[in-house]
């Protein structure tokens, strides 16, 4: 059952760039958030699982237990629109977004309108918008009060997700199966969960809240990407020139 799901995710869980989705999106959150031009927000969470001793320092992540470091992309309805479920727990979160299909899909050549939303651990690049570290101005802490709120909706997303199937949640204990088996069982959740979702299914009456998890954002130091000088430069520019533009 699970194999024939899997085969079935690329019809479920869709990063539709047409024309139409790339100006509905943005409007959807921006109803929500008063964030401009979010084609998506990107968020993480971590799947707990059994490892053998051989590559337990791999799967070993930033809250030392082992699991799947799984990116999650959502839009205003809660729905997945991309999930990368592939990589173990101790791979840093901007290393498994510049390894996804997303940046492809919204740097040139493609045609991509908009940027994602995520929080510092992403990195500093001109299409993923990250929060400001030290917002000084009434323009900058409204630009950072917009953008945790817009981060919201995939923290959400992720909650109801894994109160849909507690076999994400870590309190319900770890998945007994090898990395490979575990990545296809949440790709399918999320392909389930779009379903409910474009289906209209309620939660089950009673259902535990999952507890959400803490943000993973990481010393500056400790990512040298963020240290080149022209990607740090052109960011930090898209910043301010949307600050200038939507937030003064």
């Amino acid at each position: 059952m699970t194999n024939a799901l899997y085969s079935r995710r690329m019809d479920y869980i869709k990063f539709n760039m047409s024309r139409q989705s790339q100006d509905q999106r943005p409007c959807g959150l921006a109803r929500v958030t008063g964030f401009p031009m979010v084609q998506g927000a990107i968020d993480r969470t971590h799947v707990a699982l059994r490892v053998t001793p051989h590559n337990e320092v791999v799967f070993r992540n930033h809250k030392r237990f082992h699991s799947l470091n799984v990116q999650l992309v959502g839009d205003h309805r809660q729905t997945t629109l991309a999930v990368n479920a592939h990589y173990p727990g101790s791979c840093h979160d901007a290393f498994i977004l510049q390894e996804s299909s997303a940046p492809q899909l919204l740097q040139p050549p493609h045609e991509g309108r908009g940027w994602l939303s995520g929080d510092k651990g992403f990195g500093l690049a001109t299409w993923p918008m990250t929060p400001l570290c030290n917002p000084t101005t009434p323009a900058e802490q409204r630009y950072n009060h917009s953008h945790a709120t817009t981060r919201t909706r995939t923290e959400q997303t992720i909650g109801v997700l894994k109160q849909r199937f507690r076999c994400l949640e870590r309190s319900e204990g770890a998945f007994q199966y090898s990395p490979e088996r575990v990545s296809m069982f949440t790709v399918v959740c999320c392909m389930l969960h779009n379903l409910d979702i474009t289906g209209g299914q309620p939660l089950p009456p009673g259902m535990p809240a999952a507890p959400q998890e803490d943000s993973e954002e990481e010393d500056e130091k400790l990512q040298p990407w963020r240290r080149q000088p022209d990607t740090v430069a052109a960011a930090r520019d898209a910043h301010q020139r949307l600050i200038a533009q939507r937030f003064q």
